[in-house]
């Protein structure tokens, strides 16, 4: 059982996953911003059944807080792609942010 989240606000330049997996007693968590280091932290559990309740509780409060299900990176030549998108969102923000949609 395993699950990976993102949060996308170009806005508040907010580019960031959350990935769960549930491997015998043990939760798995990686979080961090999309195409930088991540951190991860293993949740040791007395059980299966308190690891998928731990995955279940954890994944319903991510997605309150706006978190979507997505895929995974495939592999790291997607990252240049991914600091480009940034760029460009960094660029826009200001458009964006003081709602300035003319052609120009």
């Amino acid at each position: 059982m395993e699950i990976y989240l993102v949060f996308v606000d170009a806005v508040l330049n907010s580019n960031k996953f959350w990935s769960a997996k549930v491997s015998g007693n043990n939760l798995t968590v990686e979080w961090g911003r999309i195409g930088y280091n991540s951190q991860q932290k293993i949740h040791f559990c007395s059980s299966h059944q308190q690891a998928v309740a731990k995955f279940n509780h954890i994944v319903t409060e991510k997605k309150a807080k706006g978190y979507r299900e997505s895929q995974p990176q495939m592999d790291s030549s997607d990252v240049s792609e991914i600091r480009r998108a940034i760029q460009l969102l960094d660029i826009l923000r200001p458009y964006v942010a003081n709602r300035n949609f003319n052609d120009k």
